[in-house]
C-alpha cells in the first residue's frame, strides 16, 4: 500500500502517566490504609478520637489539595517530588494507628 504524502506510519502509543498525577493514587493508598488500620483498631476495642472521621471526607480533602497544587504549581521535577511528598502525608494516620495497635504508642487520652 502506498502511504499518503506528508504522513508517516508511526504507531499510536498510550500516554505515559505524568509524575504529577501519581499524587492522587498515593493519597488514595494512604487514606485507604488509614481506614483499614482504623477498622482494625476499632475491632480490637479502641475508640476513635475524631468522632466525625470519614475516609471519604479525608480522601476528598487530600484530592482537592492535590488537584489545587497540580494546577497552581509550576512544572518541574522538584515540584513533582514536593507534590508526591505532600500526598504521602495521608499515610500518617495509618502509621499512628499501627503504632497504637502494636502497643508502641498508647494513643491520646480522652
Amino acid at each position: 500500500m502506498s502511504e499518503l504524502l506528508g504522513y508517516s506510519r508511526t504507531p499510536i502509543l498510550p500516554p505515559k502517566p505524568d509524575a504529577r498525577f501519581m499524587a492522587l493514587p498515593i493519597a488514595l493508598l494512604g487514606v485507604v490504609s488509614d481506614w483499614i488500620t482504623t477498622r482494625i483498631g476499632l475491632d480490637m476495642g479502641y475508640h476513635e478520637i475524631h468522632l466525625q472521621y470519614n475516609p471519604f471526607f479525608a480522601l476528598a480533602i487530600f484530592w482537592y489539595a492535590m488537584v489545587f497544587l497540580l494546577m497552581t504549581l509550576p512544572r518541574g521535577k522538584k515540584w513533582d517530588a514536593a507534590i508526591c511528598f505532600l500526598a504521602s502525608w495521608s499515610f500518617l494516620g495509618a502509621v499512628n494507628n499501627a503504632l497504637v495497635i502494636l502497643g508502641v504508642f498508647s494513643g491520646l487520652a480522652i
